[in-house]
This record gives C-alpha cells, sequence and structure tokens, in this order.
C-alpha cells in the first residue's frame, strides 16, 4: 500500500520530476500584503468622500435648483400666456403662477410641489421672484448665488441670461 499522497502532489504531472521548488498555487504573503495595501489606500479614499454629505447635499439643491428654473420656463413657454414666477427666498427656489409662489407647480416626477429647500449652511440670494413669459425670456437678467458655509463648498451661481432665458452655471 502506497503512502498518502498530499493535494499538491496529486496535481503535479507525472513526467515533472519530484522537486521541493514545485509551486503548488494560491498567492506569497508579499502578494497578499501588496494587494491589502491597495484596498486600504483606496478604500481610505471612498471613506473620505462619503464622509463629507453635506457638500454633496449643497452641489444636489443646485442641480435641483437649476431644474426647477428650466422647468419653470418650459411651462411659460407650454403654456404661452400664462406668466410662470419663479420664486428665491434665503432658504429655498419654487416655481408657480403667482407672485410668492403661494400655490407651486406640480413636480412632474413625484407629484409634489415644485420647490426645492436648501440644506443647513446653504443661502440664497438675492431674493426675490421674477418670470418667464410665453417665449421662454426672463423679467430681466438674473444671477441668483448660492453661497455655503459647509467647509470646502464653494459658492454656487444660477444665471438666467436675458435674452433667451438661457438657464446655466
Amino acid at each position: 500500500m502506497s503512502p498518502p499522497v498530499s493535494f499538491c502532489e496529486s496535481r503535479r504531472p507525472m513526467f515533472r520530476p519530484t522537486s521541493s521548488h514545485f509551486h503548488c498555487g494560491g498567492f506569497t504573503t508579499v502578494e497578499l500584503i501588496v494587494t491589502i495595501s491597495i484596498a486600504g489606500i483606496l478604500a481610505a479614499f471612498a471613506v473620505a468622500r462619503f464622509v463629507d454629505r453635506d457638500s454633496f447635499a449643497s452641489r444636489g439643491f443646485s442641480d435641483e435648483a437649476i431644474g426647477i428654473v428650466r422647468y419653470a420656463q418650459k411651462i411659460a413657454i407650454a403654456w404661452r400666456g400664462t406668466p410662470i414666477f419663479v420664486c428665491v427666498t434665503a432658504s429655498g427656489v419654487s416655481a408657480g403662477t403667482a407672485a410668492g409662489c403661494p400655490t407651486p407647480l406640480t413636480h412632474p416626477a413625484t407629484g409634489g410641489s415644485l420647490a426645492a429647500s436648501a440644506p443647513s449652511g446653504v443661502t440664497l440670494s438675492p431674493t426675490g421672484n421674477f418670470t418667464f413669459d410665453g417665449l421662454g425670456r426672463p423679467s430681466g437678467a438674473q444671477t441668483i448665488t448660492l453661497t455655503s458655509t459647509i467647509a470646502g463648498d464653494p459658492a454656487r451661481q444660477i444665471v438666467v441670461e436675458a435674452e433667451t432665458g438661457y438657464v446655466h452655471r
């Protein structure tokens, strides 16, 4: 009866001579250390990006506010004769059919009101109303500044061009 054969020996091709330098597979210690080190470095950067959620909320609010202004312009064009008001307060943006936006328009995706509230640390200026006419032109050139007190979060602007109504950053 022959002695039991190890897993590595059972996988060795028959034509190779027995050698103490035969590598059975798996990872070396150096490979494991390098792989774990790289994964740790990548994880450190990923965690740092997700820990500070306030700046992400600020950027998300900026994008939502631009969307509200653009949608208000599109509604004004679609409804032709009804001016659409964009109402800016220190803490949010909304769009409606009357000054002050007492009843905001309906949000196309959620069915709720077409309004966005600024996250803590973000304020808007100047406050007030402006309108879009049936051709999508604003009542005048507008620049809404979003000021942030969140560390590392820059101030942003929403610009509405006077003649064309083009809404951009």
